[in-house]
């Protein structure tokens, strides 16, 4: 006779042998026997500039002792690659997967010579980038897993449109048909410069603001009155006449305005957010959480919107963004990339929550979506599709990135 005890251990190792049969992955889901901490080290970073518009992307390469390598995208600006070739020595002769603490090594050690922001957490974004590109190859996983997993498939993309420099309404128009129609994007953003005034005062005539009302009123029209559409004003007027002019918009539907006055005063920004409608967007000159504390504790704007290459990388992007998301502030992403950096920014962009929209510049270059290797169109009916392979999975086309070359780089040399 079976009694209970025999009953339930027969009982529970048919149900075991059944689950396995019928399920074969739970056995191949075993931990490996050995770590692959500390079996790969890196052996050297190098980088190569491609000439896109009026800037270069710094991308970067990681160099391994296993073969493995990681790709990854430093920050456009002056002084980038003279760090990058100082700091990389803090990760040579160290593992990998330890994502973090090598970013905080690099970050102190290049905190003596320099502050804890520009062109220094531009060249650590870098390397970070490349790193985890790579870990992501070494543990066989794309790198938003790293990140703590996707909540979406696909991200928006808002097209950064050329800003005709005209008072005439049609040029700007036909550059809204052009984005919308030819490229495919669904939401866009137009730059807004001066036509007149000082350059200094940070004053913004009335004239000027009734031409770009008009302007912005055509480009609704064309667009219809549920296109995400954005205005940026790039920091450059005092607060009064830019929640003046911000004013005068509120009956456009905005999506955002960004960076109506210069980027350092959180108490300032937050005057204009909360005297207007239209939700106010700032972030890409913003270094490090510690910069974007008081705008996210003073709720000084209604949406943030880092440059992952800029404020330090991946993972801190996500730590600013997961903080924000405590005051309900969505995240806008910006982004001045190639493929590679664009890429990168989009599986942090995946993994964050609170995440609306990720921006793409220079997609007017012929060859700026075939610096990448790819199947098909870079962008599909207005979305970045996530890939699902290891690290970025991305690989370079190195034909295309060595014909546009800046003129002082080498490629990965």
């Amino acid at each position: 006779m079976l009694n209970r005890r025999k009953f339930l251990s027969v009982a529970g190792a048919a149900s075991a042998v059944g689950i396995l049969g019928e399920m074969p992955k739970v056995a191949a889901a075993v931990p490996k026997a050995e770590s692959e901490l500390g079996r790969v080290k890196i052996r050297d970073v190098k980088t190569a500039s491609v000439r896109l518009t009026y800037y270069d992307a710094h991308l970067v390469k990681v160099f391994t002792d296993s073969g493995l390598y990681g790709l990854g995208e430093a920050y456009r600006g002056s002084g980038t690659l003279d760090w990058i070739k100082t700091i990389k020595e803090e990760v040579i002769g160290e593992d990998p997967l330890q994502v973090d603490m090598l970013f905080h090594k690099m970050m102190e050690a290049g905190s003596g010579a320099d502050a804890r922001s520009g062109t220094l957490t531009g060249a650590i974004a870098g390397i970070e980038s490349a790193i985890l590109d790579l870990v992501g190859k070494i543990l066989s996983v794309p790198v938003y897993v790293l990140l703590g997993g996707k909540f979406r498939d696909k991200l928006l993309i808002y097209h950064d449109t050329g800003s005709p420099d005209t008072v005439e309404v049609g040029p700007w128009v036909e550059e809204a048909v052009r984005s919308r129609d030819k490229y495919g994007f669904k939401s866009m953003k137009f730059d807004l410069n001066p036509f007149r005034g000082e350059r200094w005062n940070r004053t913004l005539s009335t004239v000027d603001m009734k031409i770009w009302l008009k302007i912005l009123e055509a480009i609704r029209k064309e667009l219809g009155p549920d296109f995400p559409l954005a205005v940026d004003l790039h920091w450059k007027y005092n607060t009064r006449d830019a929640l003046k002019f911000i004013q005068m918009t509120e009956h456009l539907n905005l999506w955002f305005m960004e960076d109506p006055i210069p980027p350092e005063n959180a108490d300032a920004l937050a005057r204009i957010t909360r005297a207007t409608k239209v939700p106010i967007c700032t972030g890409e000159n913003l270094y490090t959480r510690h910069t974007w504390r008081p705008f996210i504790e003073q709720q000084a704007c209604d949406i943030i919107q880092p440059d992952v290459q800029k404020c330090g990388g991946l993972l801190e992007t996500k730590r600013i963004a997961d903080w924000a998301d405590l005051y309900y502030m969505p995240m806008a992403c910006h982004n001045l990339c190639s493929p590679v950096g664009t890429v990168a920014s989009g599986h942090a962009c995946a993994a964050i929550r609170s995440f609306i929209t990720l921006e793409s510049d220079s997609v007017e270059l012929e060859y700026w979506s075939d610096i990448i290797k790819r199947e098909g169109p870079f962008y599909k009916d207005g979305y970045l599709e996530v890939s699902d392979k290891a690290g970025f999975g991305i690989e370079l086309d190195e034909k295309v990135c060595r014909k546009h070359l800046a003129d002082y780089s080498g490629f990965f040399e």
